[in-house]
């Protein structure tokens, strides 16, 4: 009795069953993340960078600009935010329009979190962020879930 797998079989073929976790697609941390808004559809990358309007929480407004790679956290703007302050609000750089979801949270607690959308292989999704400068939580939509997982996804 062999105990080679069948030719062209690979072990995990014969282990795992096929479920939708084992089926997603998996972005790996540094990976490129195209983003566009999700209100008129244009990309937000501005000469390599995630590049949004933003209006801080005593009312000054200007950009700023964020790494487009996934859990690289490196942003500029041309107004002083300080670790620790929370953004009124981001908008898109070309319609203006908010990207702050009022119903949603940062899964640290803070208050406000932004939405853009990503492009996944050939889909768009909604990839959300915190607006608390300094904090690192973000997600993708759960609803996305199902075929597509964040590498530092505390799932694994």
């Amino acid at each position: 009795m062999s105990a080679d797998p069948p030719q062209g079989k690979r072990w995990e073929d014969l282990v795992w069953q096929k479920h939708r976790y084992n089926e997603r697609t998996v972005i790996k941390s540094g990976s490129y993340l195209v983003s566009y808004c999700p209100h008129c559809g244009q990309s937000l990358i501005v000469d390599d960078m995630i590049r949004l309007q933003t209006v801080t929480a005593d009312g000054r407004e200007g950009w700023v600009e964020f790494s487009p790679y996934l859990n690289v956290f490196d942003r500029r703007s041309d107004i002083r935010l300080g670790e620790g302050d929370e953004v009124a609000d981001l908008c898109c750089c070309h319609c203006r329009a908010s990207l702050r979801e009022p119903d949603q949270a940062c899964g640290l607690g803070h208050p406000r979190v932004a939405r853009v959308l990503v492009g996944i292989s050939t889909i768009r999704v909604p990839f959300f962020f915190c607006m608390h400068v300094g904090c690192v939580w973000h997600r993708i939509d759960p609803d996305d879930e199902h075929r597509i997982i964040l590498d530092d996804s505390l799932e694994w």
